[in-house]
């Protein structure tokens, strides 16, 4: 009796310890939709295995994990989740202060709880690239990170992903502006040829800029004698942060480290291409409205540059005081130069189409954009631009298991997100979503 209530105790504790393995084992299988691929084109009634957070399957008349939860997509469409490839939200705020501050980064400044990243996982988006604002010199370094998390650091996909530059000086002149920017790249270039001479870094190299109340100056403590010196914490925190602004400004000119450069105007995108020549900078530009401007300059940037959320606008001529209907997409479709979306900067989202990814991609193909290539604009192409084309924008074998299940076709305006899966995980369903319900209801008599 006693060998039998142990082998029936075994036998017990095996089925528990297989349930929770089932359980914890994140496996998870998407059967019966149109899925489409991006990279590979459309599979009708196909099934994605996905185990551990990566697709570990894609195809017709797959077998299903026994473990597996499955999840039916009969009559809807599986698709790689957006990736939105810059956007200065999901921060406290959108800038500093201070307009060249290279060694910060986003990342401290990111809350997982703010509205944005529901908004995001709603809207079918799991990658987002958060960069600083555009009212800057050098703003700081982005990073790239998945929109569903508990904390920052759960999220993070790429950590040092590119340094934001802007063109456009927050205040004074363009000329004061591009000097400041050569003076700090000319600074960083010289340390960078120091280094590969083996030279030992020179003290004024990174040495902060002087205040304008210096030591001497300050009111100094009763009790303290004539002539002695004070303590200062900011001077010891200043050079630190210059010592890390150099370095993150070597990367730069050494092709390291990518820039987020923004050019508001054409005048801006001239300069922006003279300097990406003078210093070997590795560049995404992200575009102000006017930057259209220089259309013909825009081809020599040889990869996709990120449109303005504004797609379409009225453009007004100082002269006749007449008005010109400037439609985004059809200029860069007509000039062949290839471009993704954003939604917005940081600042309020007034127009609500265009804080939409799949608004900004409808709009693209109503003026003549196929619509295989708006939605690779909405996930491989900003993935191949931030260089994390390996893992996301695509449902591919080995890749992580970002999805979104939709209503209907992707770019019709009657289409819901029905669900929104980031590392294998569903961290969006419209039938649990208590706002979205709100929302819908009808008003209370």
């Amino acid at each position: 009796m006693k060998r039998k209530g142990l082998v029936l105790f075994v036998a017990w504790a095996m089925s528990l310890a297989g349930f929770e393995a089932s359980a914890t084992a994140d496996t998870l299988a998407i059967q019966g939709g149109t899925i489409v691929t991006v990279s590979a084109g459309r599979i009708e009634n196909g099934t994605v295995v996905i185990r551990d957070g990566k697709i570990e399957a894609v195809g017709n008349d797959l077998k299903i994990p026994i473990e597996a939860t499955v999840l039916n997509a009969k009559g809807k469409i599986v698709m790689p989740g957006f990736v939105e490839a810059h956007t200065s939200e999901g921060m406290g705020q959108s800038n500093e202060r201070n307009d060249f501050v290279p060694f910060l980064s986003v990342v401290d400044g990111i809350d997982p709880v703010l509205d944005f990243f529901e908004e995001s996982r709603r809207n079918g988006v799991t990658t987002t690239a958060i960069v600083p604002g555009n009212n800057t010199m050098v703003g700081g370094q982005g990073a790239i990170l998945k929109t569903a998390g508990q904390y920052v650091d759960d999220m993070i996909v790429k950590r040092k992903a590119g340094v934001k530059i802007a063109m456009q000086p927050a205040s004074g002149s363009r000329m004061g502006h591009l000097a400041r920017l050569r003076k700090e790249l000319d600074k960083a270039k010289q340390a960078v040829e120091k280094k590969k001479k083996g030279e030992p870094e020179s003290k004024e190299t990174a040495k902060p800029a002087p205040e304008t109340n210096t030591q001497e100056d300050a009111p100094k403590p009763e009790g303290t004698p004539e002539g002695s010196a004070q303590p200062d914490a900011n001077q010891s925190n200043d050079a630190a942060n210059a010592s890390k602004g150099l370095e993150v400004m070597m990367d730069i000119v050494a092709g390291k480290t990518p820039v987020f450069l923004y050019c508001d105007s054409a005048m801006d995108v001239a300069n922006g291409l003279r300097l990406a020549k003078d210093y070997s900078l590795d560049c995404i530009f992200v575009l102000g409205r006017t930057a259209y401007k220089a259309i013909d300059l825009l081809k020599e940037t040889k990869r996709p540059i990120v449109l303005d959320r504004n797609l379409v606008f009225w453009e007004p001529d100082p002269r006749t005081r007449s008005e010109t209907k400037v439609v985004l997409p059809k200029i860069f479709l007509d000039a062949k130069v290839p471009f993704v979306f954003q939604t917005g900067d940081g600042g309020f989202r007034t127009t609500i189409g265009s804080s939409y990814l799949w608004y900004q991609a409808a709009l693209a193909v109503k003026y003549g954009m196929t619509e295989e290539a708006a939605l690779r604009a909405l996930t491989l192409a900003p993935a191949e631009l931030l260089g994390i084309a390996d893992t996301v924008g695509s449902i591919e074998a080995g890749k992580d298991a970002d999805i979104v299940i939709l209503s209907g076709e992707p770019l019709r305006t009657a289409t819901w997100v029905e669900k929104t899966i980031v590392n294998g995980k569903v961290v969006y369903d419209r039938a649990s979503d208590d706002k979205l319900k709100r929302l819908l209801s009808p008003k209370a008599e």
